[in-house]
């Protein structure tokens, strides 16, 4: 799985994956399935390693064409057979999409403020805009 493995610090480890494949109601050809894994990528908060458990599941339906893809009950995502498909790059690409946008770790201990705990606040009294019509009111 090259494309995760780019993401990520650690390109060693595993992956499980279950899949199923059925025709359904509908005589639609479906491909359903759960894939799990273990993954470390950058904390981008101290830029150290952070391991994530990435649980992808998928519902897949296989279509010929756009139309098809269009026609689609809701609850199945289309899988286009416009060419062959390989088994591994549909699960690569299904935990790729479950990756976080950031990833951070939940107790990351980076400074995030420098000097003083807390800045004074120093506010100024700005002369009132319509003091001038009090004036001319007397």
């Amino acid at each position: 799985m090259p494309e995760l493995a780019s993401l990520l610090v650690d390109a060693n480890g595993e992956v499980s994956v279950e899949l199923q494949f059925a025709v359904d109601e509908q005589k639609l050809r479906t491909v359903s399935g759960q894939a799990h894994a273990e993954v470390k990528q950058l904390c981008q908060r101290c830029l150290e390693p952070v391991t994530l458990n990435l649980d992808a599941e998928f519902n897949l339906a296989v279509v010929l064409n756009e139309e098809q893809a269009k026609n689609l009950p809701r609850y199945y995502d289309p899988l286009l057979l416009d060419e062959e498909v390989e088994l591994s790059t549909l699960v690569e690409e299904e935990l790729i999409l479950s990756l976080p946008v950031v990833c951070y770790h939940d107790d990351c201990s980076v400074q995030t403020s420098f000097g003083e705990d807390e800045m004074p606040v120093v506010e100024q009294e700005k002369p009132n805009p319509f003091s001038v019509l009090a004036a001319l009111k007397k």
